[in-house]
């Protein structure tokens, strides 16, 4: 048994960037603790450059601006795991273009 105890344990990690992301190295670390890590990335532009890096792994993409696309992540991950046991969140980014929006 690992130290942090996450052997087979489902992780939805969101906000993978690149290699250097925070979220990417969390990742990692859950994996070389043997947890089942389930990605969530901003649009398919991002999952399509995240290609290598997270080839053969599980890889949903969601805007978080959008509520139907939150909705939809949340049908996508039920239907890949029977549970979910942690979440990371590490989006570090929202487009405030067009003014604030709140949060729900």
């Amino acid at each position: 048994m690992s130290f942090l105890d996450l052997e087979n344990k489902n992780i939805l990690v969101t906000g993978v960037a690149n290699k250097k992301s925070v979220a990417w190295h969390i990742a990692k670390t859950l994996e070389e603790e043997g947890a089942n890590v389930i990605y969530s990335v901003r649009s398919e532009d991002r999952k399509k450059s995240l290609e290598k890096l997270l080839a053969d792994k599980t890889v949903f993409v969601c805007d978080v601006e959008k509520e139907e696309e939150v909705e939809r992540l949340k049908t996508q991950v039920a239907g890949h795991s029977k549970v979910l046991h942690g979440l990371v969140h590490s989006i570090a980014f929202a487009n405030y273009s067009e003014g604030m929006k709140p949060f729900h």
